[in-house]
Order: structure tokens, then C-alpha cells, then sequence
């Protein structure tokens, strides 16, 4: 019953937000940002941004790690796994977003793969 109606980002990543009055699912804007590097992986961080007029009260963002890549922790986050195939869920403090507002959520990546989109989630 989600939909994805777009998604923005350095890199492509999907993101479903669910509304107050609807039972069905809108979709919000996204930013991936690395935030830092090494050899064996990277810090990352994603921005989810509520960009309807109305409030949200849950929100996901899913993506697909290449072989060799995983994440190793989260904050501000829960993250759902089937490897590679990630789903990133907000928490119960951070789901509900009035329209304009933002929350950072971030992982860290053992290894060097950067994520892209999952079609469809």
C-alpha cells in the first residue's frame, strides 16, 4: 500500500511517509550525505524532509548496499535487513514530522559501497 512518488538525493534513495488522514502512503524528500571515510568504510548521514502541507507520522527509507558493504550501526533509526536490500524505519520518537520539518538519521558502512535506490521496496 506504499508508494513511492519520488525520491531526492545525491544518491537515490526511496522514502514512504505515512499521513495523518490517509491510510495510504505519500512520499517525502531524502539526502544522503557521506559525512566521512577510511579505507574500510564511511560515515553517513540521510536527511528525511516532510515537504507536504500536511503532517507525517512515519517514514522509511530503503536502499541496496553492493556485496562487500553492510552497516554496522545506527542512530535515529531502525534498521530492517535482508542484506543487501536495507530498510531504515523511524523510531517512535522521530516519525511524526510537520510539513517542513526535517530529521537526521545516520549508519555507518563497513566497507566502501555507496547505497542506491531499492525499485520497488
Amino acid at each position: 500500500m506504499r508508494k513511492l512518488l519520488g525520491f531526492v538525493a545525491a544518491l537515490a534513495i526511496g522514502v514512504y511517509a505515512t499521513l495523518f488522514f490517509a491510510p495510504s502512503a505519500q512520499a517525502t524528500a531524502a539526502t544522503f550525505t557521506q559525512t566521512s571515510s577510511w579505507s574500510s568504510g564511511y560515515v553517513a548521514e540521510i536527511v528525511v524532509t516532510n515537504d507536504f502541507t500536511v503532517p507525517i507520522t512515519g517514514w522509511e527509507v530503503a536502499f541496496t548496499l553492493p556485496a562487500g558493504s553492510t552497516i554496522s550501526s545506527a542512530w535515529s533509526t531502525q534498521v530492517a535487513t535482508t542484506t543487501p536490500h536495507y530498510t531504515l524505519i523511524n523510531t517512535s520518537w522521530n516519525g511524526s514530522l510537520a510539513p517542513g520539518q526535517s530529521v537526521a538519521i545516520g549508519f555507518v558502512v563497513t566497507g566502501t559501497g555507496l547505497p542506491t535506490i531499492l525499485w520497488p521496496l
